[in-house]
């Protein structure tokens, strides 16, 4: 069995999870098309807002 899929990955896993730069993370989010979530010192990201963004899916910003 493996392990569960998370449902938050920490910034500087992006990369290494999903094959993205953390800065086009930032890009995406200053977009619109992504929240980084901050909590304190660490920032994360929504898995399922990644896997959206990477299959074309994600819901196109107004403006």
């Amino acid at each position: 069995m493996g392990s569960p899929t998370p449902i938050f990955v920490r910034m500087f896993k992006v990369q290494e999870t999903f094959g993205v730069s953390d800065d086009q993370v930032r890009i995406w989010s200053k977009q619109g098309r992504i929240d980084i979530i901050k909590r304190g010192r660490m920032s994360f990201v929504r898995t399922t807002d990644m896997a959206k963004i990477i299959e074309g899916k994600e819901i196109q910003p107004v403006g």
